[in-house]
């Protein structure tokens, strides 16, 4: 039973080689050792506390400086607030106007399409030519001239009288 506690960590080994029951070596178990702490100085001990004292009082000045970055950040998470609800009511407008744009657009567009199907050409044809005397431009009537500049022409200056 002792061998058996003394050999229980070895791992099993599978084939036909046989481990010998006394190893040539023993391992050595490391135990840490207590760790012992540095004698320190009484004095040094005693600044040491009373730093530490120190350094935990709350003043006056520490709470006023908290408050203020407190007041600061809940301001401020407000001012957020306020410009995502102007956000969110903003883009609810704009949906709005859209939709009135686009009602207003089909409006125009059907009252175009009707405006258009009620004109017939060739009345207004009719109407030029017999009432009103008009006809098709013929060749007499066109007037050529030449620029200066072919490049260029300047719509609304006068058109010179050389035929």
């Amino acid at each position: 039973m002792a061998d058996y506690r003394r050999y229980q960590n070895y791992n099993y080994v599978d084939g036909n080689t046989v481990r010998k029951l006394n190893p040539a070596y023993e391992p050595q178990i490391e135990r840490p050792q207590p760790k012992r702490e540095p004698q320190r100085d009484p004095a040094k001990e005693a600044q040491i506390r009373r730093n530490r004292q120190k350094s935990n009082v709350i003043d006056f000045k520490y709470t006023l400086v908290v408050a203020c970055a407190c007041v600061l950040i809940l301001a401020s998470c407000v001012g957020y607030l306020k410009v995502q609800a102007q956000i969110t009511s903003q883009k609810a407008t704009i949906s709005t106007l859209q939709t009135e744009l686009d009602q207003l657009q089909n409006e125009n567009v059907a009252k175009e399409e009707q405006l258009n199907s009620k004109v017939d050409l060739n009345e207004i044809y009719k109407k030029a030519s017999s009432d009103l005397g008009m006809k098709y431009a013929d060749s007499n009537h066109t007037i050529l001239y030449e620029s200066s500049d072919p490049d260029y022409v300047r719509q609304y200056q006068d058109i010179p009288d050389n035929k």
